[in-house]
């Protein structure tokens, strides 16, 4: 790999501020300079670019479009926004979308630029160095560079792949997705991914947690409010969906949204227009629905909970993603794909021997893929040395010694036969405590029921079991 240090791109319709940063940093840094998009793109093409800075507003590309281009193309380069507009919705759209790391005021300070790119350049070269021993093979090759990035989904195993060419399908439709999963299976990274492939990838991508806001919260999230529409509204809010224009919404636990709002989101989905809080104006919006909900929206249905012509509204295209216990062929690639992300963080290029990998397998994951994910990253910052075991991973500092030597390999027999005993063992029990009900028994145990049957007829139990 080259010890040469990677060069800085200044992109600046006015020419004035791209010869005073040639002047300011010329010396420092190893400087390239365009005057638009189309240029820097062609600079990008031909060399390696460490931290690309762009002024926002420009004829033509804008910076924000520019951004997302080079990080579709170069997700490895660190992209700064350098704009006189620090209140800027499409500034703050980038940097909360990753299309942007972090945004600088005009006129710029000096020391702020220079600190700013010091940064960007020392993260940019530690993913070359992780994305340079990735081609030596410690990490798979197609689980680092453009993985780094959080839009991207790691894993094709478990009906994943089915999942993902399906929302991609969709993509090209303004039709609306319900994406369903457990806590944990990644259903934002399933939303993102298709707002990316579709003809909108380029305009917004605005998250609301329906979860995370109270029923008069939420209601002003959502749609904004007028000036003193309620006390402590000094000022006119556009809301999520205003922000959202021309591009999409994600309704995450679109379950937990009150009656209340489910009956105006119906009328905004009908109607394409909202109303601020407060405010008797409509406003049209152009806007791509996406939701997710871990719940049951049949069952909340049936229960009255939930609006069952607002859930037909929203069930357009339904996409499943499946737990990672239905996919535990992706735990290893996962694994891998989080040693580089959280190893830049903590400066540690970790490696594991197979029974980690067996002992990472066979765990059920009830919190899914954010579960293996804070585990990993726990063991990077616990662990002593560069090599990661079992205790690394079974350790947890809330629960008592004795509950963590039980999670050591025994030494008469390997740890895959240990696992596999306490799968059978709990099958066992699951069955005879439901009284031979498969289903029943797969709910209790937290998998789908046809995993339940396979596990079956893999360990020889009897299907029914009953007392």
């Amino acid at each position: 790999m080259s010890t040469r240090p990677l060069p800085v791109l200044f992109v600046d319709d006015e020419v004035g501020n791209v010869e005073l940063f040639k002047m300011q940093f010329e010396g420092a840094f190893a400087v390239r300079t365009a005057t638009g998009g189309d240029d820097a793109l062609a600079i990008m093409a031909r060399e390696d670019i460490g931290v690309l800075l762009t002024d926002e507003r420009m004829p033509g590309m804008s910076g924000v479009d520019l951004l997302a281009r080079a990080f579709k193309r170069w997700p490895d380069t660190l992209r700064v926004i350098v704009s006189a507009y620090s209140d800027s919705a499409r500034l703050l759209q980038a940097i909360n979308r990753g299309h942007a790391h972090d945004y600088v005021v005009k006129p710029w300070d000096k020391a702020e630029l220079a600190a700013c790119m010091d940064r960007g350049l020392e993260i940019a070269s530690r993913k070359r160095a992780l994305v340079a021993q990735a081609a030596m093979g410690e990490v798979y090759a197609r689980d680092t560079g453009e993985r780094y990035d959080t839009t991207q989904v790691v894993g094709e195993h478990g009906g994943l792949e089915d999942i993902i060419a399906r929302g991609r399908r969709a993509a090209q439709h303004d039709t609306t997705l319900l994406i369903i999963g457990e806590t944990g299976t990644g259903k934002e990274l399933i939303a993102r991914l298709v707002h990316d492939a579709s003809p909108r990838a380029s305009r917004p991508f605005v998250r609301v947690n329906c979860a995370a806001l109270a029923e008069g919260i939420l209601e002003s999230e959502l749609f904004g409010h007028e000036h003193g529409a309620f006390t402590g509204a000094h000022h006119l809010r556009k809301g999520r969906f205003e922000l959202a224009h021309t591009g999409t919404i994600f309704l995450d636990e679109i379950g937990e949204a009150s009656p209340k709002v489910q009956a105006t989101l119906l009328r905004v989905l009908q109607e394409k227009e909202i109303e601020r809080v407060g405010g008797s104006v409509p406003i049209p919006v152009d806007v791509r629905v996406l939701a997710a909900t871990h719940r049951d929206l049949p069952q909340m249905v049936r229960d009255g909970k939930f609006r069952e012509d607002l859930y037909y509204r929203l069930n357009v295209v339904p996409l499943r993603v499946p737990t990672l216990r239905e996919r535990r062929a992706d735990v290893r690639p996962l694994v891998q794909h989080f040693l580089v992300k959280h190893g830049l963080c903590v400066g540690k290029q970790a490696t594991l021997d197979e029974e980690v990998y067996e002992y990472l397998e066979a765990y059920p994951w009830p919190g899914n893929v954010r579960e293996l994910e804070n585990m990993v990253q726990r063991a990077l910052a616990l662990a002593e040395g560069p090599e990661l075991t079992v205790e690394d991973f079974a350790c947890d500092l809330e629960d008592p010694p004795a509950a963590r030597t039980s999670m050591r390999p025994s030494s008469t027999a390997s740890l895959r036969d240990d696992l596999k005993g306490e799968e059978q063992r709990r099958i066992m029990g699951a069955l005879d405590h439901c009284q031979g009900n498969q289903s029943k028994a797969a709910q209790l145990l937290g998998m789908p029921r046809r995993t339940l049957v396979e596990r079956l007829r893999a360990y020889g139990i009897s299907r029914s079991r009953k007392k």
